[in-house]
């Protein structure tokens, strides 16, 4: 058979692989249809095995995450019998059905399957970026780090989800060009250009390494050549470690190595490169990261582009730094390091990027706040920023200094008359309804009240 196929013609040899794997297509398809239905009779106990996909490991030794797979492919196929039909047509591949199975839903799946019969694989990967996927359970972002206790090496490893992912990619972006260059000889509006951070990176591994002694070799050549692909993310890797050491109270970013995240008319949003990420995931990052946002219209063409300045100043770093002594704004909270600014009033309210409406929170606080279980609101006396905690915990700031509890500030702590709070506490709101005023509360207590 071997020497059959050497001996084809081009041609043949073409026509050949399309009729194998249409062939292997159809014969995949009956196969994962069958052990559907071979599960869902429960034959699996009638062979003496605990389950399908055991069964599956022992008779046909598949592995254990390939038994999965198929069963649980199988399972949901059974729910989309349009899909099953062009599946076992061979109208798609085992790639193409794994991929529409994740956004099907009995609503769209003519929507979809048309599609996918008029788009190759990378095209409808990037037109179904940003769609919901109907029970999808999100996969906890991980990092595990083990040292050694007899050699003293550490061993890491995790995943982490599109999003933080591309953040993740982002700061590694940057981190490479610190390796390479020296950043303080650039100019931000260089730096602020990811066009032109790219530029300098190629620049700079085409230059001979100085500290390497008659070594003129380009450093392109070794770095993506000669060691590949492993070092320059090793490198790049301990040139974030490097910067977070050096600058512990400094905000580190990547400028020129933004995450861009696309928008379409039918309402999609996906970040290049990572289409996994859905809709509603991205949101956080539209609404509480330094993105640049690219709304496109239906060929594709960008409408229009935000800017993604919405970041403080040095100047204003150091003046809020000072303002709030170095540390976490957060009650309670005396975290030093890796300190962000937040926008009271959030940016996409627009909020302004000013200090009246910025505060430094560590890391862990600012996600406190972007996930809404602790509230901070500038009072109606501006004068006043309150920390809304759950049960109805509250914390004052008078003229930005430290919070201080609603004990220590006694009549001037929070009565909770506006703003937002923490979900459940909704309760605490005192909202005053009148049906014939709306006079302040207090004022019309005293109007009524003869002693007064």
């Amino acid at each position: 058979m071997l020497a059959t196929i050497i001996d084809r013609t081009d041609t043949e040899l073409t026509a050949e692989l399309t009729s194998a794997h249409r062939q292997l297509t159809h014969f995949k398809a009956r196969f994962i249809l069958s052990v559907a239905e071979f599960d869902a009779r429960d034959l699996a106990r009638t062979h003496a095995a605990p389950g399908t996909a055991a069964w599956l490991q022992r008779t046909f030794h598949l592995s254990r995450s390939t038994a999965f797979e198929y069963l649980g492919v199988g399972r949901k196929l059974r729910v989309f019998p349009l899909l099953a039909q062009a599946f076992l047509d061979a109208e798609f591949s085992y790639s193409v059905v794994r991929l529409l199975l994740r956004y099907l839903t009995e609503d769209n799946q003519e929507e979809l399957l048309t599609l996918a019969r008029a788009h190759p694989l990378a095209e409808l990967t990037a037109l179904l970026a940003g769609r919901d996927q109907p029970g999808a359970t999100p996969r906890a972002n991980k990092i595990s780090v083990v040292t050694d206790p007899e050699t003293g090496r550490v061993r890491f490893w995790g995943e982490l989800d599109p999003e933080r992912g591309a953040e993740f990619k982002a700061a590694l972006k940057i981190s490479e060009l610190a390796n390479l260059i020296d950043l303080d000889t650039i100019d931000q509006e260089v730096l602020d250009d990811p066009v032109a951070v790219e530029k300098l990176i190629d620049d700079a591994r085409e230059t001979p390494d100085p500290d390497s002694a008659g070594d003129t070799e380009p450093r392109h050549n070794r770095s993506r050549f000669g060691t590949g692909l492993t070092v320059t993310v090793f490198t790049a890797f301990m040139g974030l470690v490097h910067m977070v050491r050096s600058h512990p109270i400094s905000r580190v970013r990547a400028p020129g190595a933004e995450v861009n995240v696309l928008f379409t008319q039918d309402q999609r949003a996906y970040i290049p490169g990572h289409p996994g990420g859905m809709t509603g995931d991205l949101m956080r990052l539209v609404l509480n990261g330094a993105v640049r946002y690219h709304l496109l219209d239906r060929s594709g063409l960008t409408l229009k582009t935000t800017r993604s300045q919405r970041l403080a100043t040095s100047a204003q770093v150091k003046a809020l730094l000072v303002a709030w002594g170095y540390q976490c704004a957060g009650p309670g909270c005396s975290h030093t390091r890796f300190l962000e600014f937040h926008h009271i009033v959030p940016w996409r309210d627009g909020g302004a990027t000013e200090l009246s409406n910025l505060l430094p929170l560590c890391s862990g606080c600012h996600m406190l706040v972007s996930a809404g279980v602790m509230t901070i609101i500038i009072d109606t006396d501006p004068r006043f920023l309150r920390f809304r905690l759950p049960g109805g915990e509250s914390f004052t700031s008078e003229n930005r200094g430290l919070a201080v509890s609603d004990e220590a500030m006694g009549r001037w702590g929070d009565r909770y008359t506006s703003g937002a709070v923490p979900p459940g506490d909704e309760h605490l709101l005192q909202i005053w309804e009148h049906e014939d005023s709306f006079d302040d509360p207090e004022s019309a207590a005293a109007d009524s009240d003869p002693t007064t």
